[in-house]
């Protein structure tokens, strides 16, 4: 070997050598990161799906085993950067929202949004709990930042008041909560209140309406 050659092999990567590593590098993250930052979003909606089944599932439990009625309380709203978050709480329905600690309320994964602002291709919205005014924890129809209930009674069933018995419900008691992430506009996921006796399950996106909807 040249004393020429091995001078240039002991200095290391020549400049030339080392930008094309690191356009490589860059070429690599670009391709790479679309596919990693759709991943964790929907990583974030698959675990917000989970905690909001088990707050729904909890407060059933919670019902059963205190023999009164209690409800989870669900609320879109911003984080301290700007970004869409949901809130819940389980609490019993003596106490309004408004009226709950700080300490009460959990959050979902950031960038998760409930959808509940415009009505599906059939013409319904994929979220239909009810909404309950926050200071008083009625029933409204005012969706200016709604609170939703899943409101179960001493037996676990899906009820409109409180007091109401398995036998005064009614189907639209069963109701459901759609979400999404803002930066996708699929998937959706939701937790659906599936019969009158209080059964919760998860569903996501399908093809195909069901009861003109689309997430089941």
């Amino acid at each position: 070997m040249s004393e020429k050659s091995l001078k240039q092999k002991e200095a290391g990567y020549s400049l030339t050598e080392l930008t094309l590593v690191v356009l490589i590098i860059g070429i690599i993250a670009a391709i790479a990161a679309p596919g990693w930052l759709a991943f964790i979003n929907n990583y974030r909606l698959r675990t917000s799906t989970d905690r909001i089944y088990q707050a729904m599932f909890a407060a059933r439990r919670n019902a059963i085993r205190d023999k009164t009625a209690w409800q989870a309380s669900f609320q879109e709203t911003t984080n301290i950067i700007g970004q869409p978050v949901i809130r819940y709480a389980l609490h019993k329905p003596a106490i309004a929202p408004n009226d709950l600690p700080s300490s009460s309320w959990k959050y979902l994964e950031p960038g998760i949004e409930i959808d509940d602002n415009q009505t599906n291709d059939k013409g319904k919205y994929e979220t239909t709990l009810r909404i309950v005014k926050p200071d008083t924890n009625t029933v409204t129809t005012n969706k200016t930042d709604p609170i939703y209930r899943a409101l179960f009674n001493y037996k676990g069933c899906p009820v409109y008041k409180p007091t109401n018995q398995c036998t005064q419900t009614s189907i639209q008691a069963k109701g459901r909560i759609a979400i999404k992430h803002e930066n996708l506009d699929k998937p959706k996921r939701c937790v659906i209140i599936s019969t009158l006796l209080g059964v919760v399950r998860t569903g996501k996106d399908q093809t195909k309406a069901l009861d003109g909807k689309y997430c089941h």
